[in-house]
């Protein structure tokens, strides 16, 4: 499984949990990997890795959606876009093995195929922002 197929894995997860905010991270991992039939072992390393980080960081991660997605708050935006901009901040602000040009990117491309024609181009500015903004501190 490729990484890019992995993120939408990761997706799907981070966006159930838009819809089921109690579940147990273990439980869910383990149910999502027996439904889905693409879902590889040679990726769950890093699925669960990033879906884990992403739920442990959800506050802080939205912090950085609220102050960079001006004019949006965490509660307007689309569930589709809030979960694809949470993996994009997790990778570029918590994941140090994963280049901020290539987390913004795969951040797009989710975008592209999950979700409305202008959310590449939101998606894309809000989390340049957030990479500009590292590179000041």
């Amino acid at each position: 499984m490729s990484r890019r197929n992995a993120r939408k894995h990761i997706f799907n997860l981070v966006f159930q949990t838009e819809f089921n905010t109690d579940t147990d991270v273990k439980e869910a991992i383990e149910t999502y990997t027996e439904e889905y039939e693409d879902f590889q072992k040679g990726e769950s390393d890093f699925v669960s890795r990033e879906y884990r980080g992403i739920l442990a960081n959800t506050e802080s991660i939205d912090s950085y959606i609220d102050k960079y997605a001006v004019g949006w708050s965490v509660e307007r935006l689309a569930k589709t876009d809030l979960a694809i901009l949470r993996i994009g901040v997790y990778e570029i602000m918590f994941d140090n093995e994963i280049p901020d040009a290539v987390a913004v990117n795969e951040a797009v491309e989710l975008a592209k195929e999950f979700s409305g024609d202008k959310a590449p181009a939101f998606i894309n500015a809000v989390l340049s922002k957030i990479v500009k903004s590292k590179d000041v501190e």
